[in-house]
């Protein structure tokens, strides 16, 4: 098995002038040989023990590395080594030994400038420092009298060289306390353990009472019953009408069927029916199904199909686009309007406990197939009551509402503020977003504004500095990846004092959100950081065994917690896959499988792109968040979007699209020369386009499937 080259970390790279460089360090073992001995030779038992700990930092399970078994530079030779299939530790000291004697060609002439952030394993320790033979690796390992010798380059500084030397001390130990044991499982030291898995990993601890948010807003309305509730078309609700009007609908949906478990379809615009429903639906003890109006037939069909919905609410004006479904009852509110204002404002007696679905929220898979994410109450409490503390609580004046009712992103500005006594201002439905910078400065200050960065890239050029400054307590970026350069572009715009900024991070499957935290601090370039759990959840960064990776190595990360949902509607099988047990947490707790790479950087969890967007390039495996940081640091470049796509032949090429930042103008060729002179070949986009702005979708992510359009070898193949 022959493995691409191993490199050292990225996030471990010196990049302070005035840190110490490695240097060089031992790691004694005297102490364990008797025991080592046992398992093989000792420069087998040296070699297995050097793979297990280059394992540990890369997420390959085989890699190539460099391997001097002589005393001349001609001796070096390539190492190919795949630790990752061997369980034990005599089968690792065993496939070492097979690795070191197995013919192999002389290593590849490479510059020395390449060789920084590679490694080489020498039989003798006695050869690292000969001039001729060093060829200027990053990490060089041999083999001395019960110690290995670690000399490290400029690459590394001293103190990551100790945290491998540590690493390597554990292996050991590890070898020599059970050569039967399990290779596989995590050689962390303590200190670094309890990082990763306790002390980054875990939310607060906060005990929550058992009230859903359907009970806190009803609490608030008995409080405030005449104080605005919602604010749609020029109409104002209180608290008072609100409750009022969504206990006469949960009375109508009962008389028609409406349970508990069985999700009622919402098909509405952002209008005056929207909240009365939605908590009318959970008056009813039902969950709700939200169904974007702009959808297909087919797809609406799909999701009304596989929810097992019996009734959907809506108007008559959106029934060509629902079609008709055998088994599906209709609530026409413009047609039901009388029949449901003579219903009771009486109470509801329906039981719902914690545990009952709150909503089931279709997502799309990377299949296309999409997929009804099971929601519960006491996740969404969880949640919900989160953001009333973090957001709500920065002012008075709400939150406005302009997503889709089928993109959670906007749940917290759907039900946050009503549960704090504040409005929700529903955006007019369709909206043109040119239109939302104009709205959201008539309509604010607001307490909070939560949008995608594609929302917020445009206000950053749509609004003044005044309305900047005085839009809201704060503004959060979710959704999507936040680059470090928009999040500066606001705050140079909202100004000292001004609205501050905040990024979210969760997938649907972990209830809205699972991180957050308002931007204090920026790093040069790249994206924000994904924020720190909330409470109640947990986030960790693993590898494929739900082992933890240690500070600065990439890995998946996995959510946890309150907020994890049930699972996947009348998909047991894709359930099991995506939500496992957590090995960390209280019997019966489950991990969501996020699906996202990210790493853990002295406490701040980088998001590193998706695992299913590595793709390779030319047998070279690339990252194209790396290519995009890579461009977005040309200061002619305002933003910039990469991915890759297959190209006439079927192999995979990158695609670039850049928007010129304020005052200047880019060549593609030159930047393309320019990038050539900082990345290898095969990181160069192959097209590289100027476009005027980054297309969106109407849910505010970059449209991808648009950009992808425009490439001329694409249009080439379809014309073909």
């Amino acid at each position: 098995m022959t493995g691409e080259d191993f490199r050292l970390p990225s996030a471990w790279r010196r990049t302070d002038p005035d840190q110490r460089p490695g240097g060089r360090t031992e790691v004694h073992y005297a102490d364990l040989a008797a025991a080592l001995e046992l398992l093989g030779d000792p420069l087998a038992v040296a070699a297995a023990a050097h793979a297990r700990v280059l394992n540990t930092l890369v997420e390959e399970s085989a890699f190539r590395t460099d391997l001097l078994l002589g005393a001349a530079p001609g001796d070096i030779r390539a190492l190919d080594l795949a630790p990752g299939t061997a369980r034990t530790w005599r089968a690792l000291v065993a496939h070492a030994r097979r690795a070191l004697d197995a013919p192999a060609p002389p290593a590849a002439e490479r510059d020395p400038a390449l060789l920084a952030d590679r490694v080489l394993f020498a039989a003798e320790a006695a050869v690292l420092d000969k001039p001729d033979t060093a060829r200027g690796h990053g990490l060089r390992v041999g083999l001395a009298d019960g110690a290995l010798v670690l000399v490290a380059g400029g690459f590394l500084a001293a103190a990551e060289l100790d945290r491998l030397a540590a690493l390597y001390r554990r292996v050991l130990e590890r070898m020599a306390a059970a050569p039967d044991g399990d290779a596989l499982a995590a050689v962390l030291t303590e200190g670094e353990l309890h990082a990763v898995l306790r002390r980054w990993a875990l939310g607060r601890s906060v005990t929550r009472e058992s009230a859903d948010v359907l009970e806190l807003f009803r609490r608030q309305a008995a409080r405030t019953p005449d104080a605005p509730a919602v604010r749609a078309e020029g109409r104002t609700t209180s608290y008072r009408e609100l409750d009022e009007r969504s206990t006469r609908i949960a009375h109508h949906l009962l008389a028609r069927g409406a349970r508990p478990e069985q999700p009622v379809g919402v098909c509405l615009r952002r209008g005056p029916d929207l909240l009365p429903v939605l908590l009318g639906v959970w008056k009813s003890g039902a969950p709700y199904l939200p169904l974007d109006a702009d959808l297909p037939t087919a797809r609406l069909r799909h999701m009304v199909e596989r929810a097992g919905s019996a009734l959907v609410v809506t108007h008559t004006e959106h029934l060509p686009a629902l079609g008709a479904f055998d088994g599906v009852g209709y609530v026409l509110l413009d047609r039901d309007g009388p029949a449901i204002d003579a219903r009771p404002t009486a109470p509801v007696q329906v039981e719902v406990g914690p545990a009952h679905l709150a909503y089931v929220i279709y997502t799309s898979g990377s299949t296309g197939e999409p997929k009804g994410v099971m929601v519960h109450h006491a996740g969404l409490a969880n949640y919900v009551l989160w953001t009333a503390l973090e957001y709500a609580a920065r002012g008075t004046g709400g939150s406005p509402h302009f997503s889709s009712i089928g993109f959670d992103l906007g749940v917290p500005s759907l039900f946050t503020p009503l549960v704090v006594g504040q409005r929700v201002d529903l955006l007019p439905d369709p909206l043109d977003p040119a239109d939302l910078g104009a709205l959201l400065a008539e309509g604010g200050p607001y307490s909070f504004v939560k949008m995608t960065p594609g929302h917020l890239n445009m206000l950053s050029t749509d609004l003044e500095p005044e309305e900047a400054h005085g839009l809201a307590g704060l503004v959060i970026a979710a959704g999507d990846a936040f680059p470090a350069e928009l999040a500066r572009r606001w705050g140079d715009l909202a100004g000292p004092g001004g609205t501050p900024v905040a990024t979210e991070y969760g997938p649907t499957e972990i209830t809205v959100g699972n991180s957050g935290q308002v931007i204090t601090r920026l790093p040069d370039d790249g994206l924000i950081p994904l924020g720190l759990p909330i409470p109640n959840t947990t986030m960790y960064v693993l590898d494929h065994r739900l082992e933890p990776v240690p500070d600065g190595v990439p890995g998946e990360v996995y959510v946890g917690g309150t907020g994890v949902a049930r699972g996947y509607l009348g998909a047991p099988e894709l359930t099991a896959e995506r939500f496992r047990p957590d090995p960390y947490g209280v019997p019966g707790a489950r991990l969501y499988r996020t699906g996202d790479r990210g790493r853990w950087r002295g406490g701040q969890l980088e998001f590193l792109g998706r695992t299913d967007h590595q793709v390779k390039i030319r047998g070279y495996r690339v990252e194209p968040g790396e290519v995009r940081g890579a461009l977005q640091r040309r200061p002619q470049i305002g933003e910039a979007v990469v991915f890759a796509y297959p190209g006439p032949g079927g192999a995979q090429r990158l695609a670039a699209f850049v928007v010129p930042a304020p005052g200047h103008t880019v060549d593609p060729a030159a930047v393309r020369a320019d990038l050539a002179r900082d990345l290898p070949a095969y990181l160069v986009p192959a097209d590289l386009l100027v476009v005027d702005e980054i297309p969106l979708t109407a849910n505010g992510k970059v449209d991808t499937r648009g950009l992808r359009a425009r490439i001329p070898s694409t249009q080439e193949s379809r014309n073909r």
